[in-house]
């Protein structure tokens, strides 16, 4: 396949800046990991893995790693945890989100020590048509369609449109080394399911799926963006809005308002909003009563005459 890591490198890093990267040592990092190194910024990477210790694998796996490593001159972070331990002081979180959690402190971690605020990540076409479906069954807003982004905050994300098929034959065609997560065939986990079963039927209905998928999801993103400017534009004060201008708008664009509005009062996070909360706020903005307030967690809403104030920042 014809992949170019470069200009992805060039748009988001400086020459002399370090390059953290998420590494599993699984087929989507090591693929990732094998173009960073023919580039002039080989020096600058840093691979991170972090060894849960709940495979036996995983061990060969890091010293896989560290050998590379000697061979090829980048630098390596690795670090361990008891994660049955940890399993045990959270026994309400699913595996996979508290094996997200570890990860993602360790790389943020990481980060402070070579003062860097970005970090790369593997995650493919695949992985993302994947999440699509996967929130689509859970019932998902459009940004839960769209999922995952080139640049979401501190993760880059350069594999998003290269489908999984041409990360194996690169590094098949290539005899490159790299190993597999055996728990991705157990298919008791909802998103296993989903990857083993029912997606390769997608196969099966239309070979050409993924393209159409990909073009899909880029639809999404050029709504979703439409939205956000409509959205940026009418709340460009975010201390307060007006509320005749706010009712002109169509009941799709008052909700990504006050979605919006939610958003930047609690630390870019919609979790706690549902449908009746919005409902509940239009219906709060409608009412007569002035000099009254509406509160949902961290979000405060308050009736001042013709205008909301509230307090995201």
């Amino acid at each position: 396949m014809n992949f170019d890591i470069v200009p992805f490198l060039e748009k988001h890093f400086k020459k002399d800046e370090k390059i953290i990267l998420a590494c599993s040592t699984w087929a989507d990092s090591m693929f990732l990991l094998y173009h960073l190194l023919k580039t002039d910024y080989k020096p600058n990477i840093v691979a991170c893995y972090l060894n849960h210790n709940t495979r036996e694998q995983c061990k060969v796996e890091e010293e896989f790693l560290e050998e590379l490593w000697k061979k090829e001159g980048f630098q390596v972070e690795i670090a361990d945890c008891d994660f049955e331990k940890i399993q045990k002081l959270y026994p309400s979180k699913w595996f996979e989100e508290l094996a997200r959690e570890k990860r993602y402190q360790f790389f943020d971690a990481v980060c402070n020590i070579y003062n860097v605020d970005k970090v790369l990540t593997a995650h493919h076409l695949d992985d993302r048509i994947e999440t699509s479906m996967f929130n689509m069954l859970r019932w998902s807003k459009l940004t839960g369609l769209i999922n995952m982004q080139e640049s979401s905050g501190w993760i880059l994300r350069p594999l998003l449109w290269v489908e999984k098929v041409e990360i194996y034959k690169y590094l098949d065609d290539n005899k490159l080394g790299y190993f597999e997560d055996e728990s991705n065939k157990d298919n008791n986990y909802t998103r296993n399911y989903l990857r083993n079963k029912v997606l390769p039927l997608f196969e099966k209905v239309h070979p050409e799926h993924k393209k159409n998928l990909k073009n899909l999801l880029s639809y999404f993103e050029e709504i979703r963006q439409h939205l956000d400017d409509e959205v940026q534009e009418f709340l460009w004060d975010w201390d307060a809005f007006s509320i005749p201008m706010f009712l002109m708008f169509s009941p799709l664009l008052q909700k990504e308002i006050i979605r919006s509005i939610y958003y930047k009062s609690n630390w870019n996070s919609t979790i706690g909003l549902s449908e009746w909360n919005i409902a509940e706020v239009i219906k709060f903005i409608n009412w007569k009563n002035n000099k009254t307030k509406k509160e949902i967690k961290w979000m405060n809403l308050f009736k001042d005459w013709n205008v909301i104030r509230h307090n995201a920042t």
